[in-house]
Order: C-alpha cells, then structure tokens, then sequence
C-alpha cells in the first residue's frame, strides 16, 4: 500500500509521515506510528487486507514471539536476563549508567544464569495470572520453581505463557503450576537460547 517495509525485526523505517516498526513472530507483524488524521487514511486503505485483533490477540503474538510484558505482580521479580531480553536486544550492556546496572551486568559478565524465560502450554479452568508460582519436585530454590510471565487463552481450558523457570527443573520436563496444579508444556523461546545466556 506504498509504505516501506522494514527488513528485519525490530527495525524502523519512516516514510511520508508513518513509522512502519517490524516485530517478531510467526508471521510478519508491523506497527505504524502516524498522527490520527493518517492513521485513519491508512486505515481505510489497509482494511481490504487487514483483520480486526483485540489486545489480547496482539498479546498473544507476543508471547508466540517470546517477547515478555511487566505488571505490578513482576516487576521486581526477574533480572532482564531470567526474561531473556539479552536475546531481543532488550538490554544494553554498553550504556552509561541506570537503575540495576551493575546487577545486570554482574549476571552477565560473572554469574551463571539459573533461570530463564520459556513459553508453554497449558491446560486449566483457572486463567493462569502473571506472577503465579510454578512448582517442580526439582527445584531447590526456596522462591519456587519459577513465575509466570504473561498468559493468555488459547482456545477452551488452554492457555499460552511465557514463564520464568529454574533451567533444572525445566530439563526434567515436570513444572506445575502451583503445588498441584497442572502440568506446562514447556518449549525454549521462538529463537531458541543463545550459547552465552547461560
């Protein structure tokens, strides 16, 4: 429709008043950044092409993507890395200073990362909420197995999450949440894990 389209993910290309930004995902998603008036016209224009989604639609193609979102319930939960940012390039180890700089950076540099962000499946009449605790008789932390990140319906009784898990008790495959709750199907996110994330 006469709008660049930008080459990789994460990448931006302005052009007659839009911002076209590509994101990650199964299939090519882009945001485009216009004053009201022209997003209206582009509207018009793309809706022959276009479906309607919701937030939770977009939501969804997040976590599909791998990319975590932070509410109240987490935000003091995990280091950057444990949500896998390094991997999005969420994180700058090269910048001047800022809040949790040295944390991150000592996790980087000198620690040895013990959890990690992975999606899952699950199947539950409860909607699983972000910062609920997993479980895993592997564990050995006294913070539990891991948190939730983000979930959202799937379809009837299953959810998708992103959640935060110790990497030992992911690799033995039985991460529940809660205590006795049902079972995750837990998969490495859409890029996989980097070598040095740990």
């Amino acid at each position: 429709r006469g709008l660049p389209v930008p080459e990789g993910d994460f990448a931006a290309v302005a052009a007659d008043g839009v911002t076209v930004a590509r994101l990650p995902g199964t299939a090519p998603r882009f945001e485009l950044i216009a004053e009201c008036a022209r997003q209206i016209d582009l509207w018009d224009a793309l809706a022959p092409v276009c479906a309607w989604g919701d937030a939770d639609d977009w939501a969804r193609l997040d976590l599909r993507a791998g990319i975590p979102s932070v509410y109240t319930a987490t935000s003091e939960a995990f280091v950057p890395q444990m949500a896998n940012l390094q991997l999005l390039n969420g994180v700058s180890f090269t910048k001047g200073c800022y809040t949790g700089q040295e944390v991150v950076a000592r996790m980087q540099y000198l620690g040895t990362l013990k959890r990690r962000m992975y999606w899952a499946e699950v199947q539950t009449q409860t909607p699983p909420q972000p910062g609920d605790a997993l479980e895993s008789p592997a564990s050995t932390s006294e913070q539990g197995a891991g948190r939730v990140v983000d979930a959202r319906r799937s379809g009837e009784g299953r959810y998708e999450l992103l959640a935060v898990v110790e990497i030992a008790a992911a690799e033995t495959g039985e991460v529940r949440l809660g205590a006795d709750g049902p079972q995750l199907k837990l998969q490495a996110p859409p890029d996989g894990f980097l070598a040095a994330a740990g």
